[in-house]
């Protein structure tokens, strides 16, 4: 062969079989987020008379994470204190909103803002206690009041634990005897006229209320009375007492619930 014929020969072979190297372009990797696990949500929690009744249980509007009076001589206590808890163990509740509004003692009547502050708490069963000085307003009412308590956050697993009330009158069977009263009032809150139904929760002092059902004109208040007759059966030990309550709530013709009152009665005669 020729060298001519060589030459190309050569120059075709390495046309053939000659690679290029070139480096690749990187590919994105995504990471993909599954779905499988929620994301763990804080708690924040207070006894909620509302949430207890639509489950079915027992509810008291003496509530036990807040405070109002002393039992010495009723009086109200000089802040109204508040407990907060996250019922949560999954996650923190950071950032929390409390929320305290006031109203005159009754079913209906119309909250004004006391105070609000903003807490952190950790996992359950963690719980703060806050303390909200009551004004000359609140003071006037004379010794009862109904407190509201709300709780606000962003990443609420479970809102329907946030709302949680306090409205409540103490007597001593000492000194109102084993038949003591209480009256409060009622207010409909409406536009328009509605009907209101006061109903008595289960307790074991005798507890009626009246009126139990009337209808109301827009914006109408009333005063309501709640009777008891302590049974001959409960009696206390020497030197100490019993106590017993009576719940009374509110609902208006559509089935809400407006509020309640809870009369609490140291049977110590």
């Amino acid at each position: 062969m020729s060298e001519p014929t060589l030459t190309a020969a050569a120059r075709l072979d390495r046309s053939d079989h000659h690679c290029e190297w070139r480096p690749r372009t990187k590919r994105t990797h995504y990471r993909c987020i599954g779905t499988d696990h929620p994301p763990k949500r804080p708690d924040p929690a207070i006894y909620s008379q509302t949430q207890r009744l639509s489950s079915g249980q027992s509810a008291s509007w003496e509530s036990p994470d807040i405070q109002t009076n002393w039992w010495d001589d009723w009086r109200f206590m000089e802040s109204i204190q508040v407990r907060v808890h996250n019922a949560s163990n999954e996650a923190s509740a950071v950032n929390t909103l409390v929320q305290v509004r006031w109203a005159p003692f009754g079913i209906g009547t119309h909250y004004s803002a006391l105070g609000e502050q903003m807490i952190s708490l950790g996992y359950a069963p963690d719980a703060k206690d806050l303390a909200f000085p009551i004004n000359d307003m609140v003071r006037a009412l004379g010794n009862d009041v109904s407190i509201q308590v709300q709780i606000s956050h962003p990443h609420d697993k479970a809102p329907d634990n946030n709302l949680g009330h306090q409205a409540i009158h103490g007597v001593r069977t000492s000194q109102a005897g084993r038949s003591p009263s209480m009256t409060f009032a009622v207010v409909n809150a409406a536009p328009t006229s509605d009907t209101i139904t006061l109903m008595v929760l289960a307790n074991d002092i005798g507890a009626a209320v009246t009126p139990a059902n009337r209808v109301y004109a827009p914006g109408e208040q009333i005063t309501a009375t709640l009777t008891t007759a302590v049974p001959a059966a409960i009696v206390p030990t020497t030197g100490g007492f019993v106590l017993k309550e009576a719940t009374v709530v509110g609902y208006n013709s559509s089935g809400k619930l407006l509020g309640g009152v809870t009369l609490l009665v140291r049977v110590d005669s």
